[in-house]
C-alpha cells in the first residue's frame, strides 16, 4: 500500500506540474484540491469520513441560478467532497484484496429498490416531455448522495470505538452548530429565526430555511433523550445540559412542522420507553413551564403558532372534515400541494408518478412522493422507512451499551419525528437534515450486522462475488 501511494502521489505531481503551465489558475486551484482529498481519502477513509462529518452543517454554498420557477441549482461543497471521498473509497476497495466490497444491510435492498423507481419515473416523465432532464437528473443525483453518504460509512467504519468516536465528533458539531444558532438569531435584524450556518447570509433572515435546523434537532435531540433514559446516573448531567442549550434555539426556528415532529417524537418516547419515564415527563413539564414564563420564547412561539389559524394572516378558508378552518399562506400552499397530489397528479400517472421535479417544489414530503413516483414509490419509502425503524429496534434490543442503545432509541424516535415534521416539510429531501440522518442510520445498521446471530434477519458483510 505504501508503494502504491508513492506511485500515485508521483503521478499527481506530474499532473500538477503539466497543468500548471496549460491551464488557468483556478482551474489549477480546483483540481490540485480534489486532487490532495483524494488521496487523502485513499490513504485515509476514516479521516475523510470525519472531515465530511464536519462538513454536512458546515458547507457553504455554490448557486447557479434557477433551474425552474420553484427549484435553482445549489451545490453545497460537501457535496463535491462526497463524491471524491466515496469514489477515493471505491478505488480502494477495488484494489486491497480481501476486504467487504459492499456491507450487507436490512435497508440496501430497499434504497436499491426506491432509488431505481426514482430513475425510472423519472426517465418515463422526461421520454413523455412532462419534465426538463437537465433539472431532473441534477435532482436525482442530489437523491443517490445521501445514499453515498449511507453506504460510505457503513463500510468505512469498522468497530464499536469508531462508531463511538464518530457520534462523539457529531455532539461536538451540534453544539457549534448551536454556537451560531444563537448567533445568527442575535444578529441577522428584524424578524430573523435560528437557522443552520451557512443556510442564509447575515442581514437576510428572509432567506434562511429554519425547518432544516429544526429537523436536524429532532435527530440530535432523540439521541440526547435517549441518553437520558438509557445510560448510567453518572452520565445523566451533561446530556441534560446538552438539551438546555439546545431546546431554546430549537425553538428559535419557529419552524412549525419541527414542532408538531418534537411532539410526536416525546409522545412516542413516553410511550416506548419503561426506564425513566418520569423523568422524561418532568423534563418535558419543565421545559413547557420554561417555554410560558420566557418572554423571549413565549409570545412569539404563541404567535408562530397561532398565526397559522386565525389573525389577519389567516385568509384562506377551507373545509376538513366537515369544518371550516381558516390558514395563513405558507400552511395553506401546503394543503394545496397535498390536495393537487392526490386529486389532480396521483389520477394521471398512478403507479410511477410524473418523475423528480414533476411536480415543482411539492411543499409537503407525502405529496412529493406521491406526485413524483406514484403509489409504487411512495410504498417503497415507506418499506424503506419500516426497516431502518425495526433494524434500529433490534439493536436496542440486543445490545446493553449505554450509548448503543441510545443511538438505537434516537433514530427511532427522531424518525418518527421526521415523519411527522415531513407533513408541512420536504424533510427527506433537505441536505442538512438527510446527512445526519443517514450517517446515524449508518451507524446503527452496521452495529445490526454485528449484533448476535439470534437477531431476525441478521445480515453480515459478504465480499462482492464471494458468497
Amino acid at each position: 500500500m505504501p508503494i502504491l501511494i508513492a506511485i500515485l502521489a508521483l503521478a499527481s505531481a506530474v499532473t500538477l506540474g503539466f497543468l500548471a503551465t496549460s491551464v488557468p489558475p483556478y482551474v489549477l486551484f480546483t483540481f490540485s484540491s480534489a486532487l490532495i482529498v483524494s488521496l487523502f481519502a485513499f490513504s485515509s477513509p476514516k479521516l475523510s469520513l470525519g472531515l465530511l462529518l464536519f462538513s454536512m452543517l458546515f458547507s457553504p454554498e455554490i448557486g447557479f441560478g434557477a433551474l425552474t420557477r420553484s427549484r435553482s441549482v445549489v451545490i453545497r461543497y460537501d457535496d463535491i467532497l462526497l463524491l471524491i471521498i466515496f469514489l477515493a473509497w471505491l478505488a480502494k476497495s477495488a484494489l486491497v484484496k480481501g476486504k467487504a466490497f459492499i456491507t450487507d444491510t436490512p435497508v440496501q435492498t430497499p434504497i436499491i429498490v426506491y432509488t431505481s423507481l426514482c430513475v425510472l419515473s423519472t426517465l418515463f416523465g422526461i421520454l413523455r416531455g412532462d419534465i426538463n432532464a437537465e433539472v431532473a437528473v441534477f435532482y436525482v443525483l442530489k437523491y443517490v448522495e445521501y445514499f453515498l453518504l449511507y453506504f460510505l460509512t457503513v463500510n468505512v467504519l469498522e468497530s464499536k470505538e469508531d462508531m463511538r468516536k464518530y457520534l462523539r465528533y457529531a455532539f461536538y458539531i451540534s453544539l457549534a452548530v448551536t454556537v451560531y444558532a444563537y448567533f445568527y438569531y442575535f444578529t441577522a435584524g428584524t424578524g430573523a429565526r435560528a437557522s443552520a450556518p451557512f443556510e442564509a447570509p447575515l442581514g437576510k433572515p428572509g432567506e434562511s430555511e429554519p425547518a432544516s435546523l429544526g429537523g436536524y434537532y429532532l435527530i440530535v435531540m432523540g439521541v440526547l433523550f435517549g441518553l437520558i433514559t438509557s445510560g448510567p446516573g453518572s452520565i445523566l448531567g451533561w446530556p441534560l445540559a446538552a438539551l438546555i442549550f439546545i431546546f431554546p434555539a430549537f425553538l428559535l426556528t419557529f419552524s412549525r412542522a419541527s414542532y408538531i415532529g418534537f411532539a410526536v417524537m416525546m409522545t412516542v418516547l413516553v410511550l416506548k420507553i419503561t426506564r425513566r419515564r418520569l423523568l422524561i415527563i418532568t423534563i418535558m413539564l419543565l421545559g413547557v413551564a420554561a417555554l410560558f414564563t420566557t418572554k423571549e420564547f413565549s409570545g412569539k412561539v404563541k404567535e408562530r403558532v397561532e398565526m397559522t389559524y386565525s389573525g389577519q394572516y389567516a385568509v384562506h378558508e377551507i373545509s376538513f372534515l366537515g369544518v371550516n378552518v381558516k390558514l395563513e399562506e405558507s400552511a395553506y400552499l401546503r394543503y394545496v400541494s397535498m390536495a393537487d397530489a392526490l386529486q389532480r397528479w396521483l389520477p394521471q400517472h398512478p403507479v410511477l408518478g410524473r418523475g423528480i421535479t414533476g411536480i415543482g417544489l411539492g411543499d409537503t414530503q407525502y405529496a412529493l412522493l406521491i406526485g413524483e413516483i406514484g403509489l409504487v414509490g411512495f410504498l417503497s419509502f415507506f418499506w424503506m422507512i419500516y426497516r431502518i425503524y425495526a433494524a434500529a429496534s433490534s439493536v436496542y434490543r440486543a445490545y446493553e451499551e449505554p450509548w448503543i442503545k441510545a443511538a438505537s432509541l434516537g433514530l427511532m424516535v427522531s424518525l418518527v419525528g421526521l415523519l411527522a415534521q415531513a407533513v408541512g416539510v420536504n424533510t427527506f429531501i433537505i441536505v442538512r437534515i438527510m446527512e445526519p440522518f443517514w450517517f446515524l442510520t449508518a451507524i446503527i445498521m452496521k452495529l445490526y450486522t454485528s449484533a448476535p446471530q439470534g437477531l431476525p434477519g441478521r445480515a453480515g458483510a459478504v465480499p462482492t462475488g464471494r458468497r
